[in-house]
């Protein structure tokens, strides 16, 4: 990522014409005549520029638990126990025979953590997005979109 003052100096020289944004202490240096459009083209360069830049996360408060760093989404199947009626229990399984499917958020040094389960893939994948901003690709991703 480039730091503001170099992104600004690119902008000013690829859309306005301006060679350099340094003072250089001459009125034929400092002061340039622009034309309307090359304005405009400055500023919607400088907006894309924000557009494409990462958003910053904000600092963990050392007193709550890990933030997640990655979430990832898993067909599950609830299967009755035999010797326990009335009991039952979960397992991984193929996506063609899911009961439900789980999101979980994964956490460094810790794994992953269960959030929510779900009665289709479609609600699971919106519940992601809504966490994180981003579509559901099907690989787990963290926050800012890029796969772990």
């Amino acid at each position: 990522m480039k730091q503001p003052d170099q992104l600004f100096a690119d902008i000013a020289r690829e859309q306005l014409g301006i060679p350099t944004l340094a003072t250089r202490r001459g009125d034929a240096l400092d002061f340039h005549d622009v034309a309307v459009w090359s304005v405009l083209a400055a500023l919607k360069a400088a907006y894309e520029a924000g557009l494409a830049a990462p958003e910053p996360r904000p600092r963990q408060d050392p007193d709550l638990p890990k933030r997640f760093d990655g979430y990832e989404i898993q067909p599950c199947r609830r299967y009755l126990d035999a010797e326990e009626p009335g009991l039952s229990f979960v397992e991984p399984c193929e996506p063609h025979e899911a009961d439900f499917w789980t999101v979980y958020g994964h956490v460094a040094g810790e794994g992953v953590h269960a959030i929510g389960d779900f009665e289709d893939l479609g609600h699971a994948e919106e519940i992601v997005a809504r966490i994180t901003g981003r579509p559901y690709t099907g690989k787990a991703t963290n926050p800012t979109g890029h796969h772990r």
